[in-house]
């Protein structure tokens, strides 16, 4: 995983990745979902480089958390958003290059709603932080979303697409979330989505919240 973001210039932990993180509520079902994940990079004058791996996505009240897999299914490492803080548990030999605060970027990108509510069909953009946000919806699926800083800092466009072989899921089963602020390329691919059920309330014994 720390190799697999990288820009030919100067490794991301120096840089600024723009951006705001939401609370994690705003992703409005508690689940957990098994990906794999692939990267994907290209340095001037070198050949394309890919690099893959497992993780799983969490949503539960108001935390976050990105697990990334070893090899052998062990945790290679853990970045959880609280409502006010990020923590990081490493456990692989060398030290994360690329700052979780990125990490939970793209999967806001990805996977947050960002521009009111769902479209059956059509095309929107807006500006909100600094940013062009525009999105392509059909069947009342999210198709496309773009990001572009109105400074042209960074200069480029995250294009990000999408694939829904499961209608009723949440997250889309294939995501390729193609960053050219920073030189890379994410495949997400989801492979289970499972929903975290609501804890029984004190009030009405084995009733469950919605």
């Amino acid at each position: 995983m720390a190799s697999c973001y990288g820009t030919a210039r100067q490794p991301l932990n120096t840089l600024d990745y723009p951006g705001t993180l939401q609370a994690p509520a705003r992703l409005s079902v508690e689940a957990v979902w098994q990906q794999r994940v692939t990267a994907a990079w290209q340095a001037p004058g070198e050949e394309r480089q890919e690099r893959g791996f497992d993780a799983a996505l969490q949503r539960s009240g108001n935390s976050l958390t990105v697990v990334g897999l070893s090899p052998m299914g062990s945790v290679g490492f853990s970045i959880q958003q609280n409502a006010t803080s990020i923590d990081v548990v490493n456990n692989m030999a060398e030290q994360m290059v690329i700052p979780p605060r990125f990490i939970l970027l793209d999967v806001q990108r990805a996977f947050f709603p960002w521009s009111g509510t769902p479209l059956l069909d059509g095309e929107r953009s807006e500006q909100k932080n600094n940013e062009l946000i525009t999105e392509v919806w059909r069947n009342g699926k999210l198709a496309k979303r773009t990001f572009t800083r109105l400074d042209q800092q960074p200069k480029g466009t995250i294009t990000i697409t999408y694939e829904w072989h499961k209608p009723n899921w949440v997250l889309p089963t294939r995501t390729i979330l193609d960053n050219a602020w920073f030189g890379y390329e994410l495949t997400i691919v989801t492979h289970s989505e499972t929903r975290i059920e609501a804890t029984p309330s004190a009030a009405t014994p084995g009733k469950r919240t919605q």
